[in-house]
């Protein structure tokens, strides 16, 4: 196929960015002509009107396909393979209406995130970060912590990677209630706030539930719980999380994610002693990335040829 016929493919996924020697080649030998956008995280929608107009697949991070996007790109955009699970910075309408299927790798990182979920959470509740960094500094502190065993993990988000976290939880010897419209036996967000020691958010994004953990499920939870992010940043009201954290109304946080990635120098959290911080990477098992880097290929090989 002469160069100039094949199909370009647009490559705004971190994961592989974080490799493009490596995809690079192996887009080439696929038949592809990769395209690599500077990325620091995911792109705005004005990023993505920059590049989509002659592209024929796109290997997709947590940019913003919004309708526009979508626009832009048809006719000639075949489909999308999103890097990972999670699609909602996609606007699947819209993707409907114009025929650009896209895919992606579900369920692929729920023992992944499991572990780091709990691994966040173990650092919050037996300070292990604060006392490595005492250490460090030259102390020997002796703090006290709170076991697993006998709490109540609180999920909002039942599927393959809450599914997990769950079934951690109960091996912890946790009693685990659960709110997802989704799942029998869901309970009311309030609810589950105020019944929880642990609760942790491991669901899609949608309108629906955007800030869906605001000041009045804060208040709602126990002076003693922690909450833990495994999701998305935008559930969860940050000003309102850092005011909680605050007053002490609150115990502490396990967070992956944020509103704002990467999070700002001057974001408060980080000054915070009782919060474990995580850069949106909890799906860093070599095995699950392993895995979700042949099948966005494969996606991508699927609508291309």
């Amino acid at each position: 196929m002469p160069e100039t016929n094949r199909p370009r493919v647009l490559v705004s996924n971190i994961m592989m960015l974080n490799e493009k020697p490596r995809f690079d080649a192996a887009l080439k030998d696929m038949g592809y002509d990769p395209i690599w956008p500077d990325v620091t995280q995911f792109m705005d929608e004005a990023q993505c009107l920059s590049l989509v107009g002659d592209i024929d697949g796109w290997l997709a991070g947590d940019d913003a396909v919004t309708r526009r996007v979508l626009e832009a790109a048809a006719p000639r955009l075949k489909g999308i393979a999103k890097w990972g699970t999670g699609t909602d910075s996609i606007d699947h309408a819209a993707a409907a209406d114009l025929g650009v299927p896209v895919m992606n790798s579900p369920g692929a990182f729920a023992d992944a995130v499991a572990e780091v979920a709990f691994g966040m959470i173990l650092m919050v509740t037996r300070q292990l970060a604060q006392t490595d960094r005492a250490i460090r500094a030259g102390g020997w502190p002796k703090p006290r912590g709170i076991e697993l065993r006998g709490a109540t993990l609180g999920m909002i988000g039942l599927g393959a990677i809450g599914g997990r976290i769950a079934g951690l939880g109960r091996a912890f010897g946790m009693n685990v209630i659960h709110h997802d419209p989704f799942k029998e036996g869901s309970i009311e967000p309030l609810d589950l706030a105020a019944q929880a020691d642990i609760i942790c958010l491991a669901c899609a994004l949608t309108d629906q539930n955007r800030n869906l953990i605001n000041a009045a499920f804060l208040d709602a939870m126990k002076d003693t719980a922690i909450l833990a992010n495994m999701a998305r940043g935008p559930l969860v009201d940050e000003a309102a999380l850092i005011a909680a954290l605050q007053s002490g109304s609150i115990a502490g946080a396990a967070l992956d994610v944020f509103e704002v990635e990467p999070l700002a120098a001057d974001n408060p959290l980080k000054k915070m002693d009782n919060v474990a911080l995580s850069s949106h990477n909890a799906n860093n098992g070599v095995r699950a990335v392993e895995a979700v880097h042949a099948n966005t290929l494969k996606n991508i090989a699927s609508v291309l040829g």
